[in-house]
């Protein structure tokens, strides 16, 4: 009977780089600006629709806004 054993290693872990430890804040800013980015458009469009539209989905009306505060 034959028997295999594997060992580990501590070369089996990847290792962070610099380069990765750098990009990975820089793509969570981008990816931020993304995401409000398409927020902005979202409400940009739901602004377009027309009145009735608004109050039928639950938007809030424009004047509604200085109420919140």
């Amino acid at each position: 009977m034959t028997m295999i054993t594997y060992q580990e290693s501590d070369r089996s872990r990847p290792l962070t780089s610099s380069f990765a430890s750098f990009i990975r804040p820089a793509l969570t800013v981008a990816v931020r600006l993304r995401d409000q980015w398409h927020r902005r458009q979202t409400e940009r469009m739901l602004e377009g629709l027309p009145a009735e539209i608004r109050k039928d989905i639950g938007w809030p009306t424009t004047n509604a806004a200085s109420h919140r505060q």
